[in-house]
């Protein structure tokens, strides 16, 4: 009964509404990315229409904007010498994992708002399902398998990520199943390394990212557990190593470098407020190193490796979000999540092992309320969006809102009145979440954070404007110069203009949808044109 309970909940939460908010600027890049494999074999970041780049804002060089808005063809060769993608516009930023599992789903079931998020959900519903199953398998524990899946599918932003047409889904399904692989190659399994090298290696081709502080984790254990015959990991790596290189070498991974929006400590602070609060409070880590300790020898070999994993890993991600990713958000951590649960689970079980009704108490206090997480807010200041309240998870409230009330979503609003009253062929100047119109209207689309032929009207001016005020990471003085050469009627659309639309990280969860002023959304009248403007 119990996996069954908790694979229609998780589907429950996953699954309903999954169509009512149209695709945000992050999953509309990997579902038309996706459709672009469909189409070219390969995921184009420019198919001779519409041009895809990296939104990093920091990474704009604003003295040369002048020079690469007027064509197609400048800005096409400024984005592929900063090396956002290949001289033959083949996406290289991100793996393809995502791309395929993407076009697959468009394939089967067309170009739909679901089509798109639907695989990415059925593999969140699959990965709390192995989860029960390996927690059950591999600790001999039914119990702690009900209270580590309980904790992770009332986990509020692993539903929120996980409903999302993006990686995140994916990464959490390879990082459990290189646990269980694992788990099988140290324990003698015959085909375990085998299992784990084919597991490590898909998850680096949907997230590269992630991988790598997780396999330094699992590859010191093996060392230290086999230190008297290191050839035998040393073995595995190799074959893993050999599997990737190819793969580092195409996406040029030894050169990547994100310009950061943030410094490393204020990154470091982010992330670390965000692991404590929504993957595992790091009082339970603490609890975990002492119970192992404190209970040595009365644990097998087996749990105490698997409890320093688990714990290795929350910390080795302390460390590693800030010094690779452009900022701390929650998205670089989430899909650890399980571990998380784990750690949570295994802590309530050891330390309440006589009075199993304890354990579940301390889940639910784990479920509703930030307790455990408090402790370190004297030391990290919770950032201002973080609500004050420490009787009750807000973000309970926020998953319930987005799954079964969504606010009105600003995409939906736009590109629906875009549809009824734009040609297929009227060119469309947008400053930002201008990938979702890419892959919801054939329209060429200008503008976005790249400022992608925003001065270029070679052929012809921009018929319709879509400005959201809110942005601040866009190049202005560009759009406010094209703008300024037109006339304009406003359109009766009255979608709230906040940043993001069905972002899922907090800092798009908790944007005020019902007090934001309207995005600017108009058409242009026909021979308002005035003369060229200065640059």
């Amino acid at each position: 009964m119990a996996p069954a309970v908790i694979g229609l909940l998780a589907s429950l939460l996953l699954l309903w509404g999954l169509g009512d908010k149209y695709l945000w600027q992050d999953e509309a890049q990997t579902a038309v990315l996706g459709a672009r494999m469909l189409r070219f074999g390969r995921p184009l970041a420019y198919d001779g229409l519409n041009l895809i780049t990296v939104d990093n804002f920091a990474r704009e060089d604003t003295q040369t904007i002048g020079q690469r808005t007027t064509s197609a063809e400048a800005g096409v060769d400024y984005y592929v010498r900063r090396g956002d993608f290949g001289h033959d516009t083949v996406w290289t930023f991100h793996p393809w994992g995502q791309f395929i599992v993407a076009a697959a789903s468009l394939k089967v079931l067309g170009q739909t708002t679901i089509a798109a998020r639907l695989p990415f959900a059925l593999v969140s519903v699959l990965t709390l399902l192995l989860f029960y199953r390996w927690v059950t398998v591999t600790f001999h524990s039914p119990l702690m398998a009900r209270l580590s899946s309980a904790l992770l599918v009332l986990n509020a932003y692993w539903i929120l990520h996980g409903r999302q047409c993006r990686y995140y889904s994916l990464s959490g399904l390879f990082l459990m199943l290189t646990l269980m692989a694992y788990t099988m190659w140290q324990r003698g399994g015959r085909w375990g390394p085998v299992a784990f090298v084919v597991a490590a290696w898909c998850w680096f081709q949907v997230d590269y990212g992630t991988v790598w502080p997780v396999l330094g984790v699992l590859f010191l254990d093996a060392f230290l557990a086999d230190w008297k015959h290191p050839w035998r990991p040393v073995q595995v790596g190799l074959a893993l190593a050999a599997m990737i290189a190819p793969f580092i070498y195409y996406y040029h991974l030894w050169g990547r470098a994100s310009a950061q929006y943030s410094t490393w400590p204020q990154k470091f602070q982010d992330n670390l407020f965000n692991i404590n609060e929504y993957v595992v409070p790091l009082p339970i880590v603490l609890a975990a190193a002492w119970l192992a300790a404190w209970r040595w020898k009365a644990l097998s070999a087996a749990e105490r490796r698997l409890m320093a994993v688990a714990c290795g890993i929350v910390l080795a991600l302390v460390i590693w979000v800030p010094a690779v990713a452009p900022e701390g958000f929650l998205r670089y951590a989430i899909m650890a999540a399980p571990v998380g649960c784990l750690l949570s689970a295994w802590v309530l079980v050891c330390g309440c092992s006589l009075r199993p009704i304890y354990a579940w108490f301390g889940t639910v206090i784990l479920v509703l309320t930030p307790w455990l997480s408090l402790p370190l807010h004297v030391l990290n200041t919770p950032p201002p969006w973080y609500p004050d309240s420490p009787w009750f998870r807000a973000e309970l409230l926020t998953l319930r809102r987005e799954v079964f009330s969504p606010p009105p979503d600003p995409n939906r609003l736009v590109i629906d009145w875009l549809r009824q009253n734009a040609a297929p062929t009227d060119e469309i100047l947008i400053n930002y979440e201008d990938l979702p119109l890419m892959f919801y209207l054939p329209n060429p689309i200008r503008g976005g954070v790249a400022a992608f032929r925003v001065e270029d009207d070679s052929k012809g001016p921009p018929a319709f404007l879509v400005m959201r005020k809110s942005v601040p990471f866009v190049h202005w003085r560009v759009f406010l110069r094209e703008i300024n050469r037109y006339k304009w009627s406003l359109a009766p659309v009255k979608a709230p203009d906040v940043v993001w639309g069905n972002n899922p990280d907090h800092m798009g969860e908790n944007q005020n949808f019902t007090t934001a002023n309207a995005i600017v959304v108009a058409r242009r009248k026909v021979g308002t044109e005035t003369t060229e403007p200065q640059r």
